[in-house]
């Protein structure tokens, strides 16, 4: 199985859900000293951070296959994310949303990874499409975009 196949199926659990179970310091540095045992990390999903919402931002760094928070940086800078990168060259798939500044530290702390959006993002620009699209037909009142006549499915094959 690739990398990417990989990713897409552990991306069924966004780095919040992650970030949400392991919402405590002390539980980051419990799971930080234990996961030094495992392989390193091939997938990984970067997002911003906050302990209380609307207060400073910051980066977490979930391992989508083991579904396990990496770290949590102080900051969402592109020096940082690409620091830390480098230091896990075992890297092979980046998802994260579609900041500019994620895209820019993976390229430059995992040359060699693939970079993917995350699920969140997906499906919200699905919907923009969707909705772009309706809006353009002129039926953007929720009617199928189909034709009303009725299809004949021969069932004999």
């Amino acid at each position: 199985m690739t990398a990417q196949a990989d990713a897409r199926r552990a991306l069924d659990e966004t780095a919040w859900d992650a970030g949400q179970r392991r919402h405590h310091p002390s539980a980051l540095e419990a799971q930080c000293s234990t996961s030094r045992r495992r392989p390193p990390a091939r997938i990984i999903v970067i997002d911003d951070w906050s302990w209380r919402k609307s207060w400073r931002y910051g980066t977490i760094i979930v391992d989508l296959e083991r579904r396990n928070v990496m770290d949590i940086l102080e900051d969402g800078s592109v020096a940082s994310v690409a620091q830390w990168l480098k230091r896990h060259p075992s890297i092979e798939v980046v998802s994260r949303d579609q900041c500019g500044l994620y895209a820019q530290a993976a390229r430059l702390g995992a040359p060699q990874a693939s970079q993917m959006a995350d699920r969140f993002h997906l499906i919200q620009n699905l919907r923009l499409a969707i909705e772009g699209q309706m809006s353009l037909s002129g039926r953007a009142t929720g009617r199928a975009m189909l034709p009303d006549e009725d299809i004949e499915i021969d069932h004999d094959d």
